[in-house]
């Protein structure tokens, strides 16, 4: 049996019920890969402006591939496209979530090569996932 639709729904249930919190600045990108690598390579998916002057925001959604979980740390390897906000381009790292992101079940459930989508900030100097959702499907 595919569990994929039954994650799917409780991380939608999960983002409806949570809300997001306050924006903190990103102090730095040390370790990561692919800083060479083109943001065009990994585009973020298209997100409305989060002000009236078109600035980028934690608002933003980014999509994203699951590369690796790391149930027992709370975190998630993604590779994934620039994060404007935080000055970072598209690479694969990995990211702390932030408590009530995703239940034990839901983390548990995710696999390498699941597409999603994340807000994230910078979070006591390191970006952190504060809401994930899935990608929607191509067309």
């Amino acid at each position: 049996m595919n569990r994929f639709p039954t994650f799917l729904a409780a991380i939608a249930l999960t983002l409806i019920a949570a809300a997001s919190p306050a924006r903190a600045q990103h102090q730095g990108h040390e370790g990561h890969e692919g800083h060479g690598q083109p943001a065009a390579a990994a585009a973020p998916a298209a997100a409305p402006a989060a002000s009236a002057d078109a600035t980028a925001s934690s608002q933003d959604w980014i999509a994203a591939e699951v590369r690796r979980v790391d149930a027992a740390q709370q975190k998630l390897t993604l590779k994934h496209g620039e994060i404007r906000h935080l000055d970072m381009p598209g690479m694969t790292m990995p990211f702390k979530l932030a408590p009530g992101v995703l239940s034990a079940a839901q983390l548990t459930a995710m696999k390498a090569g699941d597409k999603v989508e994340v807000r994230i900030e910078s979070r006591d100097g390191a970006p952190t996932i504060v809401e994930l959702r899935p990608a929607p499907a191509p067309n």
